[in-house]
């Protein structure tokens, strides 16, 4: 059996590399205290107590609101392009994280909506998620059709699941419809706000998304 080691300079096999990739895709490394709110409340703002917490094993699904538009967040589709590059490129080898942040600033890898790379943190591995320029999002006026991502995705939640938003500062009308969309349906929602157009940043150590401070 491999020994995992550190995410940065350390070698390990491709296997253990592949678990970490797993187990890190999904926890938002966004540094601050979250409020995740029941399907029935919202009004408390940013940085108050969590007036409730997700149960560890709900599902979730992040969307990313920027220019009054609406980005999936494709965290399982874009972990499994990371791991067919990473299996590619060193189906043998031991590998450590400073190899595969190297990999992923050669290749672009990713879907419409976002590029992701990796950054070495003292923490261990961090994965960012850049908004593409030219990404399409979905627009306000779209939100409630049927055919959209974002009410697939609503529609695919199983029970007690919720959606995590991040909200940045030119979107809160987006985040808002959005949000009363979810809680129609009666889906607990959460949501951080971002100033500027900063990438998102994933991560095993990270503290919003799925736990609550």
């Amino acid at each position: 059996m491999s020994r995992r080691r550190s995410a940065g300079g350390a070698a390990i096999s491709l296997d253990s590399f592949l678990d970490i990739v797993t187990n890190v895709v999904g926890v938002l490394i966004l540094i601050a205290v979250v409020t995740v709110l029941s399907a029935s409340d919202f009004a408390v703002a940013s940085g108050a107590t969590a007036l409730s917490a997700p149960r560890q094993s709900a599902s979730r699904i992040v969307f990313e609101c920027s220019g009054d538009r609406l980005y999936f967040v494709d965290e399982e589709r874009n972990a499994e392009r990371v791991r067919r590059l990473v299996r590619r490129e060193y189906p043998d080898e031991p590998i450590s994280g400073d190899v595969v942040a190297a990999l992923l600033a050669l290749h672009d890898v990713g879907d419409a909506n976002h590029r992701v790379q990796a950054e070495i943190h003292p923490q261990g591995m961090v994965w960012t998620y850049a908004l593409r320029r030219g990404a399409l999002g979905e627009p306000i006026d779209s939100l409630g059709q049927i055919a959209t991502t974002f009410q697939r995705k609503l529609s695919e939640l199983g029970p007690g699941g919720f959606v995590y938003f991040v909200v940045h500062d030119d979107s809160f009308e987006a985040f808002r419809q959005a949000r009363d969309l979810a809680r129609a349906r009666g889906i607990a929602t959460g949501w951080h706000p971002v100033e500027g157009q900063p990438p998102l940043r994933l991560s095993a150590k990270g503290s919003l998304g799925k736990r609550i401070q």
